[in-house]
């Protein structure tokens, strides 16, 4: 299952103080790309843009990347 937007694990995966090794080649380079724009721009707006994208991504693609949140958020 999902964990919702609000839990501080996606900030924390953005915020790159999460690290976890994807199964999943476009999950591990989708976090990437989102950390490298939060790095460079930690505004609010830049992570909320970008968190958006995240949970998005895992959103569509949850029963592939089922292991990987299990992971994440157990």
């Amino acid at each position: 299952m999902l964990a919702p937007k609000d839990d501080s694990r996606w900030t924390d995966l953005l915020n790159g103080k999460l690290q976890h090794q994807f199964q999943l080649a476009s999950a591990a380079m989708i976090v990437s790309r989102c950390q490298r724009q939060v790095l460079r721009d930690p505004s609010a707006q830049t992570l909320s843009k970008n968190l958006d994208e995240l949970y998005s991504f895992f959103s569509k693609f949850e029963n592939v990347v089922s292991d990987d949140l299990k992971a994440i958020f157990s």
